[in-house]
C-alpha cells in the first residue's frame, strides 16, 4: 500500500512540474504579455521568473558569443564567473524591476485589461534561433499609458529578458 501511494504522489508530482514547465513556456507574445500581467496583478514573484529566460539558455548563449580569440581556461573561467553572479544580480535586478511594477500598479491604480501586444523592434542577433524584439502595450483608464518589456522568441517559444517600464507618454515609437 506505502509502495502504491509513492508512486502515486511520484506522477502526481511530476506532472504538476512538466504542466508547471510547459505553462511557463509562451506560444505567442501575446501568452507571454498576459502571463506577465497576470504575474504582476497576483503579485506572483515565482511565475514572474518562469517567463524569464531560462538560465542554461543564458549561459549557452554566453558561451557562444564569448570571443573567439581566447583559450578554453579563459573561457572557462569567464562562465563560472557568469554562473557566479547570475543568481546575486541578473535576478535581483529583474525581481526589483517586477516589484517596481507592481508597486507602481498598486499606487496608480493600473487597468491591466484589453491588453493588445505590439512588437515595437525586432533587434539583431547572430544566433538564428534567438530573436529579441520590444514589446509595447497601451494601458487604458489610468495615468500611465504605456507599458513596455524585452522578450525573446528562443527555439519557437518566448521569454522575457530584459526591464520592462510603464510610462505615461509614449517613450518609444515604432519601428517602420
Amino acid at each position: 500500500m506505502k509502495y502504491s501511494k509513492t508512486i502515486l504522489i511520484t506522477s502526481i508530482l511530476s506532472l504538476f512540474l512538466i504542466n508547471n514547465h510547459i505553462h511557463s513556456q509562451s506560444k505567442s507574445k501575446e501568452e507571454l504579455g498576459n502571463s506577465l500581467a497576470e504575474s504582476i496583478l497576483t503579485k506572483n514573484i515565482d511565475s514572474f521568473k518562469a517567463l524569464l529566460l531560462p538560465q542554461k539558455v543564458v549561459f549557452k548563449l554566453l558561451e557562444n558569443n564569448a570571443p573567439e580569440n581566447i583559450d578554453k581556461e579563459e573561457r572557462d573561467s569567464l562562465m563560472s564567473q557568469s554562473e557566479a553572479t547570475y543568481n546575486n544580480i541578473y535576478i535581483p535586478q529583474y525581481e526589483n524591476n517586477f516589484w517596481e511594477i507592481v508597486n507602481l500598479t498598486e499606487t496608480n491604480k493600473i487597468d491591466w485589461s484589453n491588453l493588445k501586444f505590439v512588437v515595437l523592434y525586432k533587434y539583431s542577433s547572430k544566433e538564428p534561433e534567438y530573436n529579441p524584439f520590444l514589446i509595447h502595450s497601451r494601458l487604458i483608464n489610468s495615468d500611465y499609458n504605456h507599458f513596455y518589456f524585452s522578450a525573446v522568441r528562443y527555439k519557437g517559444a518566448w521569454f522575457i529578458e530584459d526591464k520592462m517600464e510603464i510610462t505615461k507618454n509614449e517613450k518609444y515609437a515604432p519601428n517602420d
